[in-house]
């Protein structure tokens, strides 16, 4: 849960895991869509979730949260 004790890493680490698990949705949405366009759409949108994930990480690493 996210409040006002939440550290900037424990946040960070919260969107990872929201990001895997959207990840993973529109993974198993488009091995089950009917149609090409959507498939590749859910695709694309797992695509993203992985790009968000990187940022996120990249974030947790920078040196200005080590100092908290």
């Amino acid at each position: 849960m996210l409040d006002e004790t939440t550290t900037p890493q424990e946040a960070i680490r919260m969107a990872m895991e929201r990001e895997k698990g959207s990840h993973e949705f529109y993974t198993q949405a488009a091995k089950i869509a009917k149609y090409p366009g959507t498939r590749q759409m859910f695709e694309f949108l797992a695509k993203e979730e992985l790009k968000h994930r990187r940022i996120l990480e990249e974030e947790l690493n920078k040196d200005y949260l080590k100092e908290m």
